[in-house]
């Protein structure tokens, strides 16, 4: 409704303000006054139209000094910044403008729909004859606990850079993302960031076990083994006692759902069932159990606790990288103490990976 009632019901638009940064408008005026004017791309071709409507080619040009409306120079950002103009008319498919644009989706507040994603497309096809995106992803904005906007006269405004400090940036990014229903506003509670950070403790506490228990005895070509180079197939899953069985299964079937909800864009969807998985089936289940194939007390060691180690790294490689848009920085720091195969391009050999600190 938004949408279609700002392009169907077109006013005037005052393009220009009075800034010091921007756009600088591409109007000349002709001569002294401001009585006669020429749009160009350049002076240059200002001065040729005004010698076509015969003035003198020495006439006096002298250029609006306002620059255009931010909205109208944000409108021009999808190909603006990959070369446009500059390269519009090249046949060179690995120009920038030919690689990049148009784009697929737009991820952006519902709130500057028609102030920016409205004129994005107007500008995009007036100037390129394409749509700078197809898809429009419509998150809601930050609010308060209780819903309320945030403003510095209620007292109620939440700086990030504080709840990085206290919680970590994983933790407001984790609940932010996962808080979001499209087009729906996003109340910003600290239980709910605590609870989060929390989370992350948990996969670094989990990390640690398998990277400082299960595999404390390993070195070398036994921790390259373990690297994860793709999925378990059926013949080795099949050779698999009941419960890696069930857990590797249950990882597969993540893999699919997540990447069903992210194509789809339900990303809040897909980050909640990583959360489930990892704290409830591997962290509270499958490392309990793996105890009991690890440790020659329990009545494990041998290829038993080979089994468990090969699963553990598996489960928990495959879910850092799930994880990792929603946590990149946890997961990224957690993903480099598990077990890689040495390259053989002469870059860094995977070799023991380093323990994590208590």
């Amino acid at each position: 409704k938004v949408w279609y009632g700002w392009l169907n019901d077109i006013r005037d638009w005052c393009i220009s303000r009075q800034l010091w940064w921007g756009h600088r408008i591409p109007v000349w005026y002709v001569g002294d006054t401001n009585d006669e004017y020429i749009v160009a791309r350049n002076e240059d071709e200002a001065r040729t139209k005004a010698t076509e409507a015969g003035h003198p080619a020495d006439v006096n040009l002298r250029q609006e000094d306002d620059v255009l409306d931010t909205w109208f120079s944000s409108g021009l950002w999808p190909f603006a910044t990959v070369g446009w103009p500059q390269d519009e008319e090249s046949a060179d498919p690995n120009t920038d403008l030919a690689r990049f644009y148009p784009g697929t989706c737009l991820e952006t507040g519902y709130d500057i729909l028609f102030f920016w994603v409205a004129r994005m497309v107007m500008l995009g096809i007036e100037l390129t004859d394409k749509s700078p995106f197809s898809v429009i992803y419509l998150h809601g904005l930050v609010r308060a606990a209780d819903g309320s906007k945030m403003s510095k006269t209620k007292g109620n405004v939440v700086d990030p850079l504080d709840t990085v400090a206290e919680y970590g940036a994983d933790s407001l990014r984790y609940s932010l993302v996962t808080g979001v229903t499209p087009g729906q506003d996003i109340p910003l509670n600290m239980e709910k960031i605590a609870a989060n950070k929390a989370f992350a403790n948990k996969l670094w506490n989990a990390c640690k076990f398998v990277t400082g228990n299960a595999l404390k005895d390993l070195e070398g070509e036994e921790l390259e083994a373990l690297a994860v180079n793709g999925p378990i197939g059926m013949e080795e899953l099949e050779g698999l006692a009941l419960p890696e069985r069930y857990i590797i299964s249950k990882c597969h079937e993540l893999v699919g759902s997540v990447t069903k909800d992210i194509e789809s864009y339900q990303l809040g969807a897909a980050g909640s069932k990583i959360y489930e998985f990892l704290w409830d089936q591997y962290a509270d289940w499958y490392i309990e159990i793996s105890k009991t194939r690890l440790y020659e007390g329990f009545g494990g060691g041998g290829e038993d606790a080979k089994t468990a180690q090969r699963v553990l790294v598996y489960i928990l490689d495959t879910s850092m990288r799930l994880l990792h848009p929603y946590m990149p920085y946890v997961t990224e720091q957690l993903w480099h103490h598990l077990p890689r195969q040495s390259r053989l391009d002469g870059g860094v050999a995977g070799g023991n990976p380093p323990l994590l600190p208590p």
